[in-house]
């Protein structure tokens, strides 16, 4: 009993990869936003407040006028779903190894950045085998600076947890 429940801890962390599979095997045209955000955003306003921002991002320039307004909008959607699911992967995998006695202490929060990025790694090769979709090393350097904000917010939350709980024994 004591084992299956060591195992089910990395039942979170195996879903979320579950998922980003799953996303990772559709196609740009099944999972574009475009339209979406044309119906409910105004162009004019992105135009405005986004205007004159515009960056490179894997040799192409992003900004309004070089992909249009919805697009640029997609654009900062998909990158913040690239960090914030490597983010919360992390945080399910410091979670996981919590349960691995070899793996307790500081070690398993560079273990769960890690596996994360490595998981990163494997999913972008996966998505260049996808059709109308590329892999982009910027991607994995994106997913994994996200993975380390998990690791670095698991590790506060841990630290902050130990913290309140001596506080409470010592009343």
């Amino acid at each position: 009993m004591h084992r299956i429940k060591k195992l089910l801890r990395f039942l979170p962390a195996l879903l979320l990869m579950l998922v980003l599979f799953l996303s990772s095997s559709q196609s740009y045209q099944e999972q574009t936003l475009v339209p979406d955000i044309e119906k409910t955003t105004s162009q004019q306003s992105i135009s405005d407040f986004f205007g004159g921002m515009r960056f490179s991002y894997g040799g192409r320039e992003i900004s309004v006028e070089s992909v249009g307004s919805a697009g640029f909008i997609e654009f900062l959607i998909r990158k913040a779903a690239h960090f914030g699911s490597y983010a919360l992967l992390a945080m399910l995998l410091v979670y996981a190894l919590g349960g691995v006695e070899r793996v307790r202490g500081r070690r398993r929060y560079v273990y769960a950045w890690g596996i994360a990025l490595l998981y990163a790694c494997s999913d972008e090769l996966h998505q260049g085998f996808t059709p109308g979709r590329t892999a982009m090393l910027q991607d994995v350097i994106l997913d994994g600076i996200g993975a380390a904000f998990g690791t670095a917010v698991a590790g506060l939350w841990g630290f902050w947890s130990q913290r309140r709980q001596r506080k409470l024994l010592e009343k």
